[in-house]
Formats: C-alpha cells, sequence, structure tokens
C-alpha cells in the first residue's frame, strides 16, 4: 500500500482492525459516538487497547522500542511486516515457552495454586508469574538470571523469553530454579536461621576488648539479662585496663546510650571506648575478631551460633541466665538448647548460687561445677531505708509481674489467683490498688469490678521510682531463679510472694521480705495472706531490708566474677592485660 495513504484508512483496510471486537471491549468507545479507528489511533494505542484478537498493541510495543511514538498497528503495516516482525509477540512468547522445555505447568501451580484450572499458565508467568519472582521450572531461577543480567533487568523482557530468544545464543547461563520439594539441608538452615555458625574474619593484632553477642540492645531491653550482660561487659573491659567495649546485636540496630543509662541506674562506668556493630542471622555482615577478643554470649542461640563458627572456644564466655531447657516442650528446640549447656569446657558465668546449683546437680549439667562460676546480682536503691507506709486514707499499692508472652511468669495463674483473692478480700479493693507490669497484658476487670492499671515500657530509672513506691508484689516465675523483680521489690522493702520451684523453696537467705509459696492456687492464695500481713507492717519490712543478704554495689559484687575471667583468659587477655586488682582463688 502507498506510503501516502492515510493511517486512518490503511487500518480500515486491514484485517487486524476489528470494529466490534474493539467496540465490544472498549464500550465507552460505542457510548462515545465516536469512530473506533480514529479512536484507537488517537488514544487507544496509548492506553493498551488492542485493534483485535490478532494484534497485541503492549506485547508489539515491548518487543520493539525502536516504534517510538509511532501508532504499532501502523507501524506493523507501514514497516514491521515486511521486515518479518510478528504481529502478536506474546503468541509467539508463549509458544516458544511451552515448546522450551524450560515450563513444568504442574511445578508453576504448585507455588500458584490458587490459578484457576482453565487458566493458561504459560501466558501468567509472561505476564506476571516474572514480575513476581515465580521460577518456570526447577531448570530456570527468573530471579537469578536477573541478578546475573543487569541489562536484562533494566528492559521489559520476561526473563526466561530472553534467554530463549538471545541469551542462551549469547553464552549466558540458565540458573537452576528453586526446588519444588527443597533439599532438607535448606529447610533445616530456614528454621534454624538463629544459630548458623555466625560468619567472622579473623584479624591480626588489635587491643583487648570484651565483645558482648545478643540480641537486641536498647533502653526497654535493659532489665534483667541484657543490663546485667552489659555490666559485667564493663567491669571485664575495665579490668582490662581501659579496654574496649564492643555491643553486637543480631535483630536490631544497638542503641549506645544504653551505657549512660546504666552509668545512672548503677553507678559503673565505662573507663575505655565502647564499639557498636550489627550482625544480623541472616549472614549478611561478618563479625571481624582478633586473638585479644572476649566474646561474651547472652543465649544458647548466640552461644551455639559463636562456637560453630571460626572464633576458638577458648575465647567464648558464656552468660546463663536461665536454665533455658525450661524454655520448651520436649522437642528439637530443647534438645539444641540442652546440647549447647552441655558443651564441655566452655566458659559458663551463672546468673546466682542458686542457679548454678540447680544446672548442676542430679540429672543436670555437672560438669558446670568444674567450668563455671556464679554471679550474684546487685540492686542499687535511691534509698533503701524508705519503705512505703501505707497509712491514712492513700491505697497500699500491690504489683503484679503481667507478662503473658513470657510462659515461664505463670500469668494466668497469677492473674486467677488475684481474682480469687479479691473475691475473698484477701486482697480487699478499698485497702488495695493494683498494678500490672509487663509487655502485652490484656485490658481486663477483676472481680467486684475493680480496674486495674497497666504500665509496660518504663525506662529503667523510672522502674526504679515505680518499685520503690509498691507496698507488695506478686511475681511468679516457673524455675528455680528466682528472677530480679522479687530482689528489685524485696531491696526497697515490700512485701513479695513468689512461687517455690525445685531447689527454690525459700529464699529468707536473700531477704525476710519475699514469700515463697507452692504455685497452687490454694498455696498462692495462703501465700497473699502472709503477705498482705506483712505489707501491712512497714517497721518489720524496713527491718528486713536492714537485714537483708541483698547485694547494691555492682562494682563490689562483681569482683571474684571479673577475677575468674581473668584467671580464665590468661591466654587470651596476657599477662600485660591485668589490672590492678589482685588475683584471688577460683570461686565456684
Amino acid at each position: 500500500m502507498s506510503d501516502k495513504t492515510s493511517d486512518a484508512d490503511l487500518v480500515r483496510a486491514s484485517d487486524l482492525f476489528d470494529v466490534e471486537f474493539y467496540l465490544r471491549k472498549n464500550p465507552d468507545v460505542r457510548t462515545s459516538g465516536i469512530d473506533p479507528v480514529l479512536h484507537y489511533l488517537r488514544q487507544g494505542a496509548r492506553d493498551g487497547r488492542n485493534p483485535s484478537k490478532e494484534f497485541s498493541t503492549n506485547a508489539y510495543l515491548r518487543r520493539n522500542p525502536d516504534v517510538g511514538e509511532m501508532n504499532p498497528l501502523v507501524h506493523y503495516l507501514r514497516h514491521g511486516k515486511a521486515q518479518g516482525r510478528s504481529l502478536n509477540p506474546a503468541e509467539d512468547d508463549a509458544r516458544l515457552v511451552r515448546e522450551s522445555g524450560f515450563f513444568d505447568e504442574d511445578y508453576y501451580r504448585h507455588f500458584r495454586p490458587d490459578l484457576p484450572a482453565d487458566r493458561d499458565v504459560v501466558k501468567h508467568f509472561i505476564r506476571f508469574g516474572a514480575r513476581e519472582g515465580l521460577d518456570p521450572s526447577e531448570k530456570f531461577s527468573t530471579s537469578g538470571y536477573m541478578r546475573q543480567n543487569p541489562d536484562v533487568a533494566k528492559t521489559h523482557w520476561n526473563p526466561l523469553v530472553h534467554y530463549l530468544r538471545h541469551g542462551r545464543a549469547e553464552g549466558r547461563i540458565a540458573p537452576r530454579g528453586a526446588l519444588r520439594e527443597p533439599y532438607v539441608d535448606a529447610l533445616y538452615a530456614e528454621r534454624w536461621q538463629a544459630i548458623a555458625p555466625m560468619p567472622v574474619t579473623r584479624l591480626p593484632g588489635g587491643e583487648h576488648r570484651i565483645s558482648i553477642v545478643t540480641d537486641s540492645v536498647a533502653p526497654h531491653s535493659l532489665f534483667g539479662g541484657v543490663g546485667t550482660a552489659i555490666i559485667l561487659g564493663v567491669q571485664i573491659a575495665n579490668r582490662l585496663g581501659n579496654g574496649t567495649l564492643r555491643l553486637v546485636t543480631r535483630t536490631d540496630e544497638p542503641d549506645g546510650q544504653v551505657i549512660a543509662l546504666l552509668e545512672e541506674a548503677t553507678g559503673i562506668r565505662l573507663d575505655g571506648i565502647l564499639e557498636l556493630e550489627q550482625v544480623s542471622v541472616d549472614g549478611s555482615q561478618r563479625l571481624q575478631f582478633t586473638d585479644r577478643d572476649i566474646v561474651m554470649t547472652t543465649s544458647w542461640w548466640t552461644t551455639r551460633a559463636v562456637l560453630d563458627s571460626d572464633i576458638p572456644r577458648e575465647q567464648v564466655l558464656y552468660l546463663l541466665q536461665e536454665d533455658e531447657r525450661m524454655f520448651y516442650a520436649y522437642g528439637d528446640e530443647r534438645l539444641l538448647c540442652q546440647e549447647t549447656l552441655a558443651e564441655p569446657d566452655l566458659a559458663v558465668v551463672v546468673n546466682t548460687s542458686r542457679l548454678l546449683e540447680h544446672l548442676s546437680g542430679p540429672g543436670g549439667l555437672p560438669h558446670l561445677r568444674e567450668s563455671a562460676i556464679a554471679l550474684e546480682p546487685a540492686f542499687p536503691t535511691r534509698d533503701a531505708s524508705v519503705v512505703p507506709a501505707g497509712s491514712g486514707t492513700a491505697k497500699r499499692n500491690l504489683f503484679f509481674y503481667s507478662r503473658p508472652l513470657n510462659a515461664r511468669n505463670l500469668f494466668w495463674r497469677g492473674a486467677q489467683v488475684i481474682a480469687r483473692a479479691v473475691e475473698a478480700r484477701i486482697l480487699d479493693p478499698d485497702e488495695w490498688e493494683f498494678h500490672f507490669v509487663g509487655r502485652g497484658t490484656p485490658d481486663l476487670t477483676l472481680p467486684r469490678d475493680v480496674h486495674v492499671t497497666i504500665t509496660e515500657g518504663m525506662g529503667w530509672t523510672d522502674y526504679q521510682d515505680f518499685v520503690a513506691s509498691m507496698d507488695a508484689a506478686l511475681v511468679l516465675m516457673d524455675t528455680p531463679h528466682p528472677s530480679y523483680p522479687p530482689y528489685d521489690l524485696a531491696s526497697v522493702g515490700a512485701a513479695v510472694l513468689t512461687n517455690s520451684h525445685g531447689i527454690k523453696t525459700d529464699l529468707s537467705d536473700i531477704s525476710d521480705n519475699i514469700v515463697v509459696a507452692p504455685s497452687t492456687v490454694d498455696g498462692l492464695l495462703e501465700g497473699l495472706r502472709e503477705m498482705v500481713e506483712l505489707a501491712r507492717d512497714p517497721e518489720q519490712r524496713a527491718a528486713n531490708v536492714a537485714a537483708d543478704h541483698i547485694n547494691r554495689d555492682w562494682e563490689a559484687t562483681l569482683v571474684p566474677v571479673v577475677d575468674w575471667v581473668e584467671r580464665r583468659f590468661r591466654t587470651v587477655i596476657g599477662p600485660e592485660g591485668a589490672g590492678e586488682e589482685s588475683i584471688v582463688p577460683d570461686v565456684h
């Protein structure tokens, strides 16, 4: 046809423009009364509308970027047909993919089981699946081909279509797709990513450093275990002679302000340098270390990840603050935890002598008697002589350690017992205000329409002030570890009730402000009666504070532990690493 023929006449004369098809697919054009050919030329092609079943506007443009601003059907009729270009590249691509041996319909439907049975899955892959990152079969990886070929990634090509039409002839590689049923090793690695060997790089030389590996370090995570680890780390770093303290986190970026908060709350001071580093569990970052690093782990899973790395176990110190086996029912997690706790010749600091006695007792981990030392925590108080009197018209304050997200804290047993105590007026609502303290506590009302105050997310100093205002507390922990809140509260004169567990039957060696009762409902109700009587006697509570055995100076209580660490890691520290403190005999 002559080049002088108008575009409209050219299209009208072509079998590739079907007026009825165009009007049926585009009812807005039928309603408007506009000439369908003129509509397609002026607007329809820009909207991606097709002139007939035989011609795909968008597919032709994707395959022929040199068309530019020219109408795609006009281009095909004037130039493309003579040049041998496909009038419907989408159909050609679908045929090419079907005949390639790289597309497996059963495989594709396995990953997209929601697709209707009558859906053409090859066309779905070409139009949508590749953009979703789906593979056509185990023979070809969509995302892998794009990573290997960034020039293709910048285009609109379907990766497999590009490979079949050009990439294979150009010598490009077809990477393997995802397995329909992954190898068990891959599934294991995905499930147990947290204990995968930590990627590390050894560097020569370096200064003395204590590196604490934990999940996260932030102001809200300083209560209990993380705070204790940092305090111990500071004391070890100071003993090394202005040594460096490095906080290494695995789930969240570390927050350096925790050191200042700990200094304010405990009086400890870091003499040397603070370093912050994140080494996530996905292995995307590597931890650099030298032969002068002591690497302190804070859980069985961080310990496992470090022990299975290239860091020598002679440089690993495990701070064990709970019988972590009790976190789990009998199963794989408990087994892996048990095996980690049973690692021989590993230096372990156990939080409290009572927990060490439990762990190393009959049927436990007897090797800890030789390879571990107990740490007795400290609880600095603003003014330990001030005990809430609860006199006059003001109500007394009851603290409930409410942590429903932590099963071992027995939230439901504690809430149940408080409810029964309110009904029986063991805890008289006219006498008591109820404070439920802990993350995830549900909104609730006690019997007699008693409302509770729910508190969570306090900073350390606010927590200390809050604890000092309490008259009594219910703190449950279904483990032999007494946990920190009973110490916190008893040290400022609150009457505390906790539950017995194993060898944890009496805590009067810590403070007579702590009552221990069986975990049964009746046992705890009887314990509440005893706790209430003690709470009503502020003079006795004050006397118990004066006579307790709760450490209040972290630096002093940690001296034997730091001495032990210094001796245990002599080959790492070297003789020049010792501070001015004298060496004392081992204390187990």
